[in-house]
């Protein structure tokens, strides 16, 4: 009788080219004398090797391998590390968009289910594989059923197999848009947690995986963890000449230093970006970093001088996108908080038009015109319509788009506002309000501490 001479769990299998044959000739209820005809040789050579007393020689492994339908697939030792190589090599390729070369990986291992009965380790590797590959070509529904079939198997997975599945999780969780994020930093986390067992396949760690899990604070407002990873994503590209990489990592260091106020630093970094993005001609660059520089500009209070950056990103973002529509807003926001309320007034109508296709714009531009009725009138008791609207409305639809450092511009005018008409009551819990955005944010990290 054979025994396994490792678990399903531990990854590489330790079989011999003999063991596996016996597997897959029991799994396909292959009797030995059949066998023995296949590779045309006497039945009691098939009883010895089971034996573990002779061993297969090339012609007769790729004879079993026709048979059992594997050809192109590893039994060797040598096959399998090789194998292993040439799916991480299929990873790269992705990462690289070279979707043509990574098509010819994809088509080598369409038949990897075959080799189930003795290898399930590569047999998993290769659908981790498989499913991140179908990520990025679009088909979703395809990767997340494979994953979805897989997910019985997690507790036989190796470590390695584990990492991939959290991570092609996370992807697929993320790719729902905004109402997935807090589900995709999860499966993340798990991959990161799977990731410290790794060091001899990742030993720089996996900067993709560190700046997703980035992004997806980022997108939270948890500033400080995003820094953390940003900085472990760094780390990870150092040996990288992937220049456009690393530019995504600059402006988002620096859109986290503004959040975090580290303003000197951010601006340094956005004066490096800028070139940069100029050196490219790339107009997409160029409008983020001169957002961002306004969004620097913002958090100093320098109310005119980000006007100016808002309208100069403006220029490079197409009318009708998120991007624009946010430049927009920031633009009216800030021009408010200058005081100039007829030109706000008539950038708002302008807006109007504009954002009136998109029931969250229209919300956020809505609240704008409240925000500049409140702050032009800020003595009176004649915005009870503005307060409700934006207590009611627009602040939970700002913390349900995780809008926190928005909903606190808002928190902050209703305070001011109810100071001014001396309502201490009100003008408190407003500071409450924003005391604890800060420290979903800034303390607790987005947990319910």
């Amino acid at each position: 009788m054979l025994m396994d001479r490792m678990s399903r769990s531990e990854g590489m299998s330790k079989l011999t080219v003999g063991e596996k044959i016996y597997k897959l000739r029991k799994y396909n209820k292959t009797p030995q004398i059949v066998l023995a005809e296949i590779m045309r040789v006497r039945p009691d050579r098939i009883v010895r090797v089971e034996r573990g007393e002779a061993e297969y020689s090339e012609a007769h492994i790729n004879a079993a391998k026709e048979h059992f339908d594997i050809v192109g697939l590893p039994l060797t030792e040598q096959e399998c590390i090789t194998f292993r190589e040439r799916l991480y090599y299929w990873r790269s390729l992705l990462k690289l968009g070279r979707l043509d070369d990574a098509e010819v990986i994809h088509k080598e291992v369409a038949k990897i289910d075959n080799l189930e009965p003795c290898d399930f380790y590569l047999v998993m590797l290769s659908k981790m594989m498989k499913v991140r590959h179908l990520i990025v070509i679009g088909k979703l529904e395809s990767a997340e059923k494979i994953l979805n079939d897989c997910q019985s198997l997690l507790p036989e997975m190796s470590v390695e197999c584990a990492f991939h599945y959290y991570f092609n999780k996370g992807i697929l969780s993320c790719s729902r848009g905004q109402n997935g994020y807090e589900e995709g930093l999860g499966f993340y986390l798990e991959a990161y947690e799977v990731l410290k067992n790794l060091e001899s396949i990742f030993p720089d760690g996996d900067a993709g995986l560190y700046h997703n899990i980035a992004s997806c604070y980022s997108f939270l407002e948890i500033p400080y963890r995003a820094l953390f990873f940003l900085l472990k994503a760094r780390r990870a590209l150092e040996k990288n000449d992937v220049i456009s990489s690393k530019l995504d990592l600059d402006r988002a260091f620096a859109f986290h230093y503004i959040q975090t106020n580290q303003l000197k630093e951010a601006e340094e970094l956005l004066n490096k970006c800028l070139m940069k993005a100029e050196v490219f001609k790339d107009d997409t660059y160029i409008g983020y970093t001169l957002f961002y520089f306004g969004l620097a500009s913002k958090r100093a209070e320098n109310w005119k001088i980000a006007v100016g950056y808002f309208e100069e990103a403006l220029k490079h973002f197409s009318i009708g996108t998120n991007n624009y529509n946010a430049s927009v807003y920031h633009k009216i926001y800030c021009t408010i908080r200058a005081k100039s309320f007829v030109k706000a007034t008539q950038l708002l109508d302008q807006a109007k038009l504009m954002s009136s296709a998109s029931e969250m714009w229209a919300v956020y531009f809505k609240a704008l015109r409240h925000h500049l009725k409140i702050s032009s009138n800020m003595s009176t008791f004649n915005n009870d319509d503005a307060i409700e609207y934006i207590e009611n409305i627009a602040i939970p639809r700002f913390i349900k788009e995780h809008e926190y450092f928005i909903a606190i511009d808002f928190y902050s005018l209703l305070e001011q506002h109810y100071e001014k008409l001396k309502s201490a009551k009100k003008s408190l819990l407003m500071a409450k309000a924003i005391r604890g955005i800060y420290e979903r944010c800034y303390v607790y990290h987005g947990r319910n501490e």
